[in-house]
């Protein structure tokens, strides 16, 4: 997931373009459509709020005026990106606070985090002295000759997947014979981009500012992996393809293990599925079978008219979401719902009047959680 989002905002610092003063807005929503962590929060969202909360669509709202950006969330916050004055703010409608945190605050927060990342990685490393690891990034960009009318835009698609391969050996002398264990975590994003949308120009070009601005690299004792760099260069080779708004994206993240028997694996996950349903129809012997059973019945009804209700908005969806990977652990859909080149009100990138500016605490500047000071 996160070299997912480092790749994606690779692709936005590396599509910059002359300097263009226009103001624009668009509005995206992001969505979980399948995988098994959908299914796994299905189940904990019937007794939690919060995981219930975590599968509905997430309505972003992201608004660009010269050297200013505002991005507004669904849980109401938003917050603004002042090249200008160096700063970023976080407003709380809800609390009618605000707080700001400078640039060089923020890049105090990314070098303290980088460390304790790296005190972290030395910890487990002394603790598993015997275990050697190896990680692998791996980056292949595809753009097609397909094309899509979206929105009114023609848009051309493009295809990017990224692989982490990881391999683990225990090498201490206690260990039994055999071979490295291995996996590779797998993200495919399949892209819709419209070249030609008024106005987005200036997001790209903002972007690239707010990276000179910000000026900060990793540490001059971390090495990159060689792999990463090749992997960017591929995504540097076909940056022409990234130019535009990506008015749709589908996203779907798998882990493979390069050991053991994926067949015997499916075929022990269907084990309880058919003891459960030899289960069903039997008669309950005790109390505690009884209400299992019920709520067995109630869930599974449940889970029916959630899969009808999806299938039939599928349906009726203009871009429906491909056919499920097999696998996958979660896929996603992000999709613009509107845009916009219309001129924006200045008051939009300032906290609103009579809000009470509060301290906020450096240390939650890469958690992006507006609502906590």
């Amino acid at each position: 997931m996160k070299a997912a989002i480092a790749c994606g905002l690779g692709l936005t610092l590396i599509c910059g373009t002359a300097p263009v003063r226009a103001d624009f807005k668009y509005t995206d929503t992001s969505k979980i459509t399948g995988g098994s962590l959908k299914s796994m929060m299905k189940t904990v969202g019937m007794f939690s709020k919060q995981a219930s909360a975590a599968m509905k669509p997430t309505v972003t709202t992201h608004y660009v005026r010269g050297s200013k950006l505002r991005t507004d969330r669904s849980d109401g916050t938003f917050e603004i990106i002042d090249l200008d004055g160096r700063k970023m703010v976080f407003i709380d409608p809800q609390k009618r606070t605000y707080s700001e945190v400078t640039f060089e605050e923020m890049k105090a927060a990314m070098e303290k985090a980088q460390k304790q990342m790296q005190d972290e990685m030395a910890k487990q490393k002394a603790q598993q002295k015997d275990v050697k690891t190896n990680m692998k990034a791996k980056v292949y960009v595809t753009p097609t000759k397909e094309t899509r009318e979206i929105m009114g835009q023609q848009t051309n698609e493009l295809k990017m997947q990224i692989d982490m391969e990881i391999e683990a050996q225990d090498t201490s002398a206690s260990a039994q014979p055999a071979g490295p264990v291995s996996g590779t975590m797998s993200t495919s994003i399949d892209s819709w981009v419209a070249p030609t949308v008024p106005g987005y120009k200036e997001i790209g070009e903002f972007y690239v500012r707010m990276a000179k601005e910000i000026n900060w690299v990793p540490p001059s004792n971390i090495s990159l992996n060689p792999q990463v760099t090749q992997g960017m260069a591929e995504v540097q080779k076909n940056q022409s393809a990234y130019k535009g708004l990506p008015l749709l994206q589908y996203m779907s993240m798998t882990m493979v293990g390069q050991q053991g028997d994926p067949a015997a694996t499916s075929s022990g996950s269907q084990t309880p599925s058919s003891t459960s349903s030899s289960g069903a129809s039997s008669v309950p012997t005790s109390t505690s079978e009884a209400v299992v059973k019920g709520l067995g019945g109630l869930f599974s009804k449940k889970k029916k008219k959630e899969e009808a209700a999806e299938a039939s908005a599928n349906a009726n969806s203009q871009n429906p979401p491909p056919p499920s990977t097999p696998g996958s652990l979660i896929e996603m859909t992000i999709e613009v719902n509107s845009f916009s080149d219309a001129a924006l009100d200045e008051g939009l990138f300032v906290p609103p009047a009579g809000f009470t500016k509060v301290a906020r605490d450096p240390d939650q500047i890469l958690g992006h959680k507006p609502g906590k000071q």
